[in-house]
C-alpha cells in the first residue's frame, strides 16, 4: 500500500486525537456540574451548616515550642468581642500562626477552616474554580454580617452559603483541591495594594495563582504565578502548615528561599 494512502489516514487520526483531547479538557456546563453533585450538595438551607473549628496544637518550627490547646484558648478568650484575622508571635518574633472569626465572632485557627471538604470528585483541577464561580456570589462581609468587616466561612459553609468574599472563595477552593490530591494553599496579602486572599497551586514543578473570586474569562489552564505580579503574598497556609514570606511582598515566587515554614498544626489535643 502506498504512502499516498497512509498520509490522509494519519492526518485524520491526528485531528481526531486533538478533538478528543479538547473535549476531555473542555469546561463543563452548569447542567453538567449539577449532575456531578450529590443530592446532599445540591440542597441548601441557610444557617444550617455548623462549624466548630478544630481543637489541637501548633508546633513552632524554629523553636520546637508548642502552643497547646490551653494557650490557643487563651488567645481566643482575649479576642472576645472582636472580629477579624490576627497573627501570633512569641516575644516580638515573626508571626507563626493566625486566627480568624466566624459568623458568631468566635475565633478559630486558620487551618480549621479547611475542613477536608470535597463536594464531589473531580479529575480536572479547573473544575472546582469553575464550579465556585458559577455557584457563589461575591459579597463583602460588612454587607452580610451587619457591618462586621472580617468574617470567615469554613470550606463547607462556603460551598452551601450563596455569598462570600475573597477568603471564603479561597478557603473552599484550596480545601477542595487538597482533598482531591493537589498541593494547594490559601494565600493572604494584598492585590493591587488592597487586602486580599487567593489560592496558590503547586503542580508539576510550576506555581499557579488561582483567583477564586473570578467569575468569567476562564481559559483551559490556570495562569502561572509569574504572569501575575500584582499579588503581594504575606502568608500562605493549608490544613497543617503556616508559611511566612520573609522577602519582598512584590513577588511571583511562592516556593523561593524567602518563604519560611513557621509552624505545623495538629488536630490532636495535647
Amino acid at each position: 500500500m502506498s504512502s499516498k494512502f497512509y498520509l490522509p489516514l494519519i492526518a485524520v487520526l491526528v485531528i481526531l486525537v486533538a478533538f478528543l483531547e479538547e473535549q476531555k479538557n473542555a469546561l463543563p456546563s452548569v447542567a453538567e456540574i449539577r449532575s456531578m453533585e450529590s443530592p446532599e450538595t445540591r440542597s441548601f438551607s441557610a444557617g444550617s451548616v455548623e462549624f466548630n473549628g478544630s481543637k489541637g496544637y501548633v508546633l513552632i518550627e524554629e523553636t520546637k515550642q508548642v502552643a497547646d490547646h490551653s494557650l490557643i484558648s487563651h488567645w481566643i478568650r482575649s479576642l472576645k468581642g472582636e472580629n477579624g484575622f490576627y497573627t501570633y508571635s512569641l516575644q516580638g518574633g515573626e508571626a507563626f500562626t493566625g486566627l480568624a472569626s466566624d459568623h458568631n465572632t468566635d475565633f478559630h485557627l486558620a487551618h480549621s477552616y479547611l475542613e477536608g471538604f470535597e463536594p464531589f470528585k473531580v479529575d480536572n483541577p479547573m473544575l472546582p474554580m469553575l464550579t465556585i464561580a458559577r455557584k457563589k456570589n461575591y459579597q463583602y462581609d460588612h454587607e452580610q454580617y451587619g457591618g462586621l468587616m472580617e468574617i470567615w466561612q469554613s470550606s463547607r459553609q462556603s460551598y452551601y452559603y450563596p455569598s462570600g468574599d475573597c477568603e471564603d472563595h479561597a478557603i473552599l477552593l484550596a480545601d477542595w483541591l487538597i482533598e482531591s490530591g493537589y498541593n494547594a494553599y490559601v494565600a493572604l496579602g494584598k492585590y493591587d495594594n488592597e487586602g486580599h486572599a487567593w489560592v496558590v497551586l503547586f503542580l508539576d514543578g510550576k506555581e499557579y495563582v488561582l483567583e477564586a473570586t473570578q467569575k468569567s474569562g476562564f481559559g483551559r489552564k490556570y495562569p502561572l504565578a509569574s504572569a501575575l505580579p500584582k499579588y503581594q503574598p504575606q502568608y500562605r497556609f493549608n490544613r497543617t502548615e503556616f508559611w511566612l514570606n520573609t522577602g519582598p511582598l512584590k513577588t511571583t515566587q511562592y516556593a523561593s528561599k524567602h518563604w519560611k515554614l513557621m509552624s505545623r498544626y495538629t488536630k490532636q489535643v495535647l
